[in-house]
């Protein structure tokens, strides 16, 4: 049974990788079978046009300063904000950011409760897994129109952002500054040790495809006799498998599992031959297991590589003289192509410095200087397929946190332009995910923890039908306008 689970898993990840292949230059992420089902609670439209109420929408402009409200983790503001200002010769006092909940998933709650307030917002940040929520409420953000942005002003983005900054009445109101394809990061000193890989293309040789991962996987045990798994964490896993299901987490009205009910077979798998080292995703354990080994590497995606010190490059490679792993970092593609989130800039109906707001957006999402800056200076992918292109060609980015310099952006080309998120995401995205990974996890004996250490999600049984259960139960609490069977 598990043989055949992992042969379809394996079917839908090869679709994945051939449609990351075929790159249409003027399109770069419309090639391959957009089967999502656009019937469901997931809304964008890729089309043009704008409603008419675009035009009723007056933003203030008397504002002193350019207020960014986003969440305590992200980095990518912070580094934004220094680019546009000293490219742009804005002082950095006319600039404030403000942090609201500590990471992405408690910023999709934390960030509307601001907004209700009377505290000051002209950019919000919003995640894949939550942008519906914001983009489709008229009373939390503003049409990029109303900044003077339409679509028509993007420079070959990647269509995908586009789609899902739209909202379901055809109204552009996010914006992406980055595509997010992923990877898989290594530890170079300890795949030569174990496995005698020398460089990132002798490990893709034996990433290549979830069969020789697999064996790779067994290699690496045992040749580290028991002391280093292949991958770190199932929540890296699971963003491989989700960028291959075919349908939205909500259709009409009724939660899918698609493929989901899978992956317990798969991570179980996994965890119990130790492919996987057992530590969760975001915890303080995951760099450590990177840099002590218990780990030799876990999947990645281009936010994740960028060289601040809030990235998971950094958590990995830890600090210079203090940590093994520095200095050790590599990027190979792994066994499947995919990609993970991304963050889109919206207007606040707050906004009353719309032309400072309108400078930053364009500047890091329609401008070509802008995007060029912003991926050279942070390592990030941006939204720029020709400019990425131009990077790529010239051969001159070096991540200084890469071993060697590596550049990263070759890696990504190919997944990048294989991106296709229409009709996959819904509004109650980020819930849903966290649940699902947390019946796996106390499925496979790992029961999710709250910060006071209490567990938040307990099994009836030990069963794989036990934890589809627990994982439905969450969603009908969390949801009662969902119907689940």
């Amino acid at each position: 049974m598990k043989k055949k689970l992992l042969t379809l898993f394996l079917a839908a990840a090869m679709l994945l990788s051939v449609a990351g292949c075929n790159e249409n230059t003027n399109n770069p992420s419309t090639s391959g079978d957009n089967s999502g089902d656009n019937s469901g609670d997931n809304s964008s439209s890729s089309g043009d046009s704008q409603t008419p109420s675009d035009n009723t929408v007056e933003l203030k402009d008397d504002g002193d300063k350019l207020t960014i409200v986003t969440w305590e983790s992200n980095a990518d503001v912070t580094n934004m904000v220094k680019i546009f200002c000293k490219n742009t010769g804005t002082d950095e006092s006319k600039v404030e950011i403000v942090r609201q909940g500590k990471d992405g998933g408690a910023g999709s709650t934390q960030i509307q409760k601001y907004l209700d307030g009377d505290g000051d917002a002209d950019i919000i940040t919003l995640e894949a897994d939550w942008i519906l929520k914001y983009i489709n409420d008229d009373k939390l953000t503003a049409p990029l129109s109303a900044i003077g942005i339409e679509k028509s002003n993007f420079a070959s983005p990647y269509q995908y952002t586009v789609d899902i900054g739209t909202n379901e009445a055809g109204v552009l109101k996010g914006a992406s500054f980055q595509a997010a394809p992923g990877g898989f990061l290594y530890r170079a000193d300890l795949a030569e040790q174990y496995l005698g890989v020398k460089n990132p293309e002798e490990m893709q040789a034996k990433v290549k495809d979830w069969d020789t991962f697999k064996a790779t996987a067994k290699e690496l045990y045992e040749a580290s006799e028991g002391k280093c798994s292949l991958a770190c964490t199932e929540g890296g896993l699971w963003q491989v498998f989700a960028a291959n299901r075919s349908k939205a987490w909500v259709v009409d009205g009724k939660l899918v599992m698609d493929t989901a009910e899978d992956f317990y077979d798969i991570a179980k798998e996994f965890n119990d031959n130790h492919y996987l080292a057992g530590i969760s995703q975001w915890s303080d354990s995951w760099g450590a297991a990177i840099q002590d080994g218990t780990a030799l590497g876990d999947f990645a995606p281009t936010w994740g590589l960028t060289t601040g010190e809030g990235s998971i490059l950094s958590m990995f490679s830890g600090k210079e003289g203090e940590s093994a792993s520095y200095g050790n970092m590599a990027l190979c593609q792994g066994p499947s192509a995919y990609f993970w989130g991304g963050t889109w800039l919206a207007v606040s109906n707050k906004c009353d410095n719309k032309t400072l707001a309108k400078q930053f957006i364009e500047y890091f999402t329609c401008s070509d200087e802008g995007m060029e800056a912003y991926a050279t200076e942070t390592g990030d992918f941006c939204n720029n397929s020709k400019v990425m292109q131009k990077i790529v060609d010239a051969g001159t980015n070096k991540n200084a946190k890469l071993k060697d310099g590596q550049d990263q952006f070759q890696i990504f080309m190919d997944q990048a332009a294989g991106i296709n998120m229409t009709g996959l995401i819904t509004k109650y995205d980020a819930t849903i995910k966290t649940s699902f990974n947390d019946s796996v996890n106390a499925y496979l004996g790992n029961p999710p923890k709250d910060d006071d250490g209490n567990v938040t999600m307990e099994l009836e049984g030990s069963t794989k039908e036990d934890a589809i259960k627990a994982f439905k139960k969450a969603v009908a609490a969390a949801f009662p306008d969902i119907t689940v069977e």
